[in-house]
C-alpha cells in the first residue's frame, strides 16, 4: 500500500464521521509513518512498511469508531504550537484562539499583568498567553489532576513559567488578585441535541457539560470573580454561540462594564469580555 492509497482508503471510510475526511486521512498517514504533510505531498508513491501499515490500520480503526484524531495522535496544534492531549483534556479548538487574542488585547497596555486561566485543561490558553507575554505572571487552575499533569507537560515543552493550581474554579486560588481572568469553561447544556455524539463519547464530560442550562459554570465564574480581580480588571470568557446575550446579562448584573462580544470565524458569538467598574 502506498501513502496515496492509504489516504484514499481512509478518506472513503471517513466520509460519514468527519467534516474533512481527506485531511483526516492525510493526518492519519502522517502519524502512522511519522512524517509531515510536506513529505506526504512530495512522495505519495512511497510504500508503507509492514509496521507502518499495521499501525495505520489500527489508527484508522480507532478513527472509524469516532475517536478524535487528536486523541489518536496525542497532539493538537493551537496558536501555532503543538500540544499533547489525551482523554483527560478537551481538545483545543481553533475558535478558542479568539479568546487568547481578546485577552492579549485587554492587557496590551499593562506591563507585568497577572493572568488567571480557570479550567486550563491541556494548558493551551495559559501557554499561548505566556508565550506572547513573557513579562506576565500566569496562574492556571483545573479541578482535574490528570488534566494538570498534561498542562504541566505542555508548559515545560514550550518553555513557559506557569503556576498550576489544583482548584475547583476559585476554590484554591487564595487571596491573589489578577488583572485578567480568562476561561473556556464547559458551556453545553445536559442533553443538548446539537452536541456531536463522538465528542460526548470521547472527550471529558466535565470539560463539556455545565449543567441543565449550560450557563452554570459561566454564572460561577462571573458571580464569584470580584475578589480575584484587581481594580478595573478584565474578564474574558468563551461561550456557546447562542449564549452571548445571557453572558452579557450576567456580566452587567455583576457590576461589569465595557461589555463586548466578539464573533468567531463563522460569525457566531463566541467570546465576551468586560471590565470591573470599581475596585
Amino acid at each position: 500500500m502506498t501513502r496515496q492509497q492509504a489516504v484514499d482508503f481512509a478518506a472513503a471510510k471517513l466520509v460519514q464521521i468527519s467534516d474533512n475526511p481527506r485531511l483526516d486521512a492525510q493526518l492519519l498517514v502522517c502519524h502512522a509513518c511519522d512524517i509531515g504533510q510536506a513529505e506526504l505531498y512530495a512522495h505519495p508513491e512511497t510504500l508503507l512498511s509492514e509496521r507502518e501499515e499495521r499501525f495505520f490500520r489500527s489508527c484508522c480503526s480507532s478513527r472509524f469508531q469516532g475517536i478524535p484524531l487528536a486523541q489518536i495522535s496525542g497532539k493538537k496544534e493551537f496558536w501555532s504550537l503543538e500540544f499533547t492531549v489525551n482523554e483527560h483534556v478537551l481538545v483545543p479548538r481553533p475558535e478558542t484562539e479568539l479568546l487568547v487574542e481578546t485577552a492579549l488585547q485587554c492587557i496590551a497596555e499593562q506591563e507585568g499583568a497577572k493572568i488567571l486561566d480557570l479550567g486550563t485543561g491541556c494548558g493551551a490558553i495559559a501557554i499561548a498567553i505566556a508565550r506572547e507575554r513573557s513579562d506576565c505572571t500566569v496562574v492556571a487552575a483545573d479541578v482535574s489532576l490528570p488534566a494538570l499533569e498534561v498542562a504541566r507537560m505542555n508548559a515545560t515543552r514550550h518553555g513557559t513559567d506557569i503556576l498550576f493550581v489544583h482548584s475547583d474554579w476559585y476554590g484554591n486560588i487564595g487571596h491573589r488578585r489578577f488583572d485578567a481572568i480568562v476561561s473556556n469553561p464547559p458551556y453545553v447544556a445536559k442533553g443538548d441535541p446539537d452536541l456531536d455524539p463522538h465528542v460526548a463519547q470521547f472527550e471529558p464530560a466535565m470539560a463539556l457539560i455545565s449543567g441543565e442550562s449550560g450557563l452554570e459554570a459561566l454564572e460561577k465564574i462571573i458571580g464569584q470573580a470580584h475578589p480575584y480581580l484587581a481594580p478595573r480588571g478584565h474578564i474574558v470568557l468563551e461561550h456557546g454561540f447562542m449564549q452571548g446575550g445571557e453572558t452579557r446579562k450576567l456580566l452587567s448584573q455583576h457590576g461589569f462594564v465595557q461589555i463586548r462580544t466578539y464573533p468567531d470565524l463563522a460569525g457566531q458569538d463566541r467570546v465576551s469580555c468586560a471590565r470591573l467598574s470599581t475596585c
